[in-house]
């Protein structure tokens, strides 16, 4: 084994043993069939074993990171401990009394899933960064439900309980707006919850607006409540360091560096920086799908009328992005369900979510936004929310990829027989650098700017990473050419680790002058 390249050599030694042990194993001309078949042999379904929850800090190919992000996708979307939310202290700690058989598994045909995943007990990034910097209510803490929903119909059932692990999307709830610039030259405000990444937002074929949420790891939530990160002053302080107590900035928690499996999974402060990013469609009335898609009940409010009704949404599209301590840049994976756009398969039988192979005009032109909004109006008055996008995949699969996913879908089949719906998705890419920084090195530093870099990113025959329900109108970048801009609240231009969540944050200094402002003008209108 002497002959074979250094980084894989160590490898054997890591967390990852599982998984680089069989690809060293296998002949230097192995075929895509023969990689796939050595990653899924080695995937974890005991969420009690160490190399359940991954802890990636030797992979260097990318047969490796594509089978760290498939082992990550079953450790966030393992069910939850079902003490949660009832106990919030367990919020992303896996069921480790659900087995392999009941991954993905409804409990009951035909009705949306009654217990929520792992990463939906994470924090919502509306709950974290809260109009006038309030302090975020606790880990595991859910969401509130705005006062303006009810339950109807025969979702009442559903109003309570794990079923609201995505209580978002409800304008009310959310701080931080998108903002852009029509023709005219008007400034348009706009929810995050119903916005894409380049801004726009995604209809699904049948006339549905696609809704998203975000979600912080408990490493990260505790690293921005313990230095007060949810307040702009804040982050001013930390990234420049004018303290002295922060020497490498605004860094983000890179994990324990382990050596060797451990015998059991780290406590979640151990683990690197996870943020995950979700998009969901409405399912309501379609429980012949309910089978194809991890689902639940959840709150969405319209951003035209603020209309709040209760929905079954699916999920169609699935960021997971996670720090390491050699890959400080995070390693960027994404997940699609498969039913979203032609890809090279049978078309599903329900048609596809995003592309109508029939349509035909200037309407069907695909990967275009397809919204105008008249800002004289609160909320703006954008229309039509009902045509749908035609979307495509810009990027092809590779074939390696396709092999692998095959793989992986086939062994979620066999072993749930048939029903979990996992077997529905599909891993777009994943997307890391080459030239990480050394293991334990602290960080960006204080005052650094944007654009942040840590050298070259690859992914799987270097194509560029997109999701078509997350990036749909910029699918030729790939993820670092925007989150390299991510900069701290305010016009510093300071960089924010990679994550744009930061930007979110308001500032109670300046809530507080604003108030005391709006008194004296109250006490000088009213002597």
């Amino acid at each position: 084994m002497n002959g074979w390249p250094r980084p894989l050599r160590r490898a054997r030694l890591s967390v990852f043993c599982w998984i680089t042990c069989a690809l060293l194993l296998a002949p230097p001309a192995a075929s895509a069939a023969t990689d796939a078949q050595s990653c899924v042999s080695q995937l974890v379904f005991d969420p009690t074993s160490g190399g359940f929850l991954p802890v990636n800090n030797f992979g260097t190919e990318q047969d490796f990171l594509n089978c760290f992000g498939w082992q990550l996708f079953i450790a966030m979307n393992w069910s939850v401990n079902p003490g949660w939310p009832a106990n919030p202290s367990l919020a992303g700690e896996p069921d480790t009394q659900s087995s392999a058989a009941q991954f993905g598994v409804p409990p009951t045909p035909g009705q949306p899933m009654s217990n929520a995943p792992v990463w939906a007990s994470y924090k919502d990034a509306s709950d974290i960064f809260l109009p006038g910097a309030a302090k975020p209510s606790g880990w595991g803490v859910e969401t509130l439900v705005p006062s303006n929903c009810s339950a109807s119909g025969n979702l009442k059932a559903f109003a309570s309980g794990a079923r609201k692990f995505i209580t978002a999307t409800s304008e009310s709830a959310i701080n931080r707006k998108h903002r852009f610039h029509l023709s005219s030259g008007t400034q348009v405000t706009l929810p995050d919850s119903i916005m894409e990444a380049s801004g726009g937002w995604l209809t699904d074929q049948a006339g549905n607006l696609v809704f998203f949420e975000r979600k912080v790891g408990k490493a990260e939530f505790d690293y921005i409540v313990n230095n007060g990160l949810y307040d702009a002053a804040n982050q001013l302080i930390v990234a420049q360091n004018s303290d002295n107590r922060h020497p490498a900035g605004l860094s983000l928690p890179a994990g324990k560096l382990v050596r060797e499996l451990p015998a059991k999974a780290l406590p979640q402060e151990e683990l690197g920086a996870l943020e995950l990013k979700a998009a969901w469609r409405v399912l309501t009335n379609k429980p012949e799908l309910y089978g194809r898609y991890l689902t639940t009940v959840a709150w969405l409010q319209r951003p035209d009328t603020l209309q709040c009704t209760q929905e079954v949404v699916g999920l169609v599209g699935l960021h997971i992005i996670n720090k390491t301590q050699t890959q400080p840049n995070f390693i960027w994976s994404t997940f699609e369900q498969v039913d979203n756009v032609p890809d090279g398969g049978a078309a599903p039988p329900d048609g596809y979510s995003f592309n109508n192979p029939a349509c035909t005009g200037a309407a069907c032109t695909p990967n275009v936004a397809r919204v105008q909004c008249d800002a004289s109006h609160t909320p703006p008055n954008c229309t039509p929310l009902e045509q749908p996008v035609q979307a495509t995949r810009v990027n092809a699969t590779p074939q390696d990829l396709q092999a692998l996913n095959t793989a992986v879908q086939q062994t979620f089949a066999e072993k749930t027989q048939g029903q979990s719906v996992f077997q529905y998705y599909k891993l777009v890419n994943v997307l890391w650098s080459k030239t990480p920084n050394a293991p334990n090195d602290p960080g960006p530093g204080p005052n650094v700017k944007t654009p942040l870099s840590y050298g070259p990113y690859v992914s799987d025959q270097n194509g560029v990473v997109a999701n078509t329900t997350l990036e749909t109108y910029v699918q030729n970048d790939n993820c670092n050419a925007c989150h390299q801009y991510a900069a701290i609240a305010g016009t510093s231009g300071l960089a924010s680790d990679f994550s744009f969540l930061f930007g979110n944050a308001d500032s109670a200094k300046n809530t507080r002058l604003i108030k005391r402002v709006e008194a004296f003008k109250t006490l000088k209108d009213n002597p």
